[in-house]
């Protein structure tokens, strides 16, 4: 028996699986296995420009997720209720970078566009699986819990 069956949770607390550093990690474990998994799939049943394509999306889909964290992580750093300045710069860059890495491999004729977009996508789905998990373990959580 855990402790999480053995002690009835407050509603004040928040769930163990919540916290903060266990959904990132979840989600980032998602992202890459979401990723493998349509690569593999891919391989075996699409074409060449669309595995490429989707090699690719995926590539930049976790350049993307990355840059991300490490510039939200700056600005929740900075400690004020006013973001640095650039803030803004930087998303605005960040998707016109990977927006003209996209562009330009499609048009060297390897690179699908749909498999691109379709790579760059595999963070929405990894956090749907990461909200299905967490409503999984929030109704069984109250299932086993008096609240």
């Amino acid at each position: 028996m855990s402790a999480l069956d053995s002690a009835p949770l407050n509603h004040k607390e928040s769930l163990p699986f919540t916290r903060p550093e266990f959904v990132e990690h979840r989600v980032w474990r998602n992202i890459v296995v979401v990723i493998s998994l349509a690569v593999a799939i891919a391989a075996l049943a699409a074409d060449f420009r669309f595995t490429a394509g989707l090699a690719l999306g995926g590539a930049l889909a976790i350049l993307n997720y990355r840059w991300l964290r490490s510039s939200l992580r700056d600005v929740l750093g900075a400690g004020s209720a006013k973001t640095p300045p650039g803030t803004m710069l930087k998303f605005v860059v960040r998707w016109l970078v990977v927006a003209a890495i996209g562009w330009a491999a499609n048009r060297t004729g390897y690179f699908e566009a749909v498999g691109i977009l379709t790579g760059l996508l595999a963070p929405a789905v990894a956090v749907m699986i990461e909200a299905a998990y967490v409503v999984y373990q929030t109704v069984s959580s109250g299932t086993r819990n008096d609240y």
